[in-house]
């Protein structure tokens, strides 16, 4: 599964939300008070409704993220004390990342992390 991450395009979603909840609406009843056109009021109410809709669908996709934030720190601490096999024979720490491991380290030489044992249990 993807990783959603909102940092690129939450601003834009708020910024529609604050659109069709508060500014669309104000100049609708601005309008109609003005005016005394009824069409005015309708379009407000639909604006309100259409920004609630953004609004609800935008916490819907926070809190999914979240959730998946979780998931991940969760499996990083589980692969934390471990060391990755690269294709050239040498190791990397996935505490620090120092690709300088050898096969037979028990600990990294930057972090100082020691590395679960073939018979340890994660």
């Amino acid at each position: 599964m993807k990783k959603i991450n909102s940092i690129g395009y939450a601003h834009k979603i708020i910024g529609l939300a604050v659109i069709f909840l508060m500014i669309l609406p104000v100049s609708c009843y601005t309008l109609l008070y003005f005016t005394n056109i009824s069409i005015f009021a309708m379009a407000a109410r639909v604006s309100l409704g259409f920004g609630s809709l953004i609004s609800i669908a935008f916490v819907a996709l926070l809190i999914f993220e979240f959730h998946q934030d979780k998931a991940i720190n969760k499996k990083y601490t589980v692969i934390k004390k471990t060391k990755l096999i690269l294709g050239n024979g040498s190791y990397e720490c996935q505490s620090c990342g120092n690709r300088q491991v050898k096969e037979a380290s028990k600990e990294c030489g930057v972090c100082g992390i020691r590395y679960f044992q073939e018979k340890d249990e994660r």
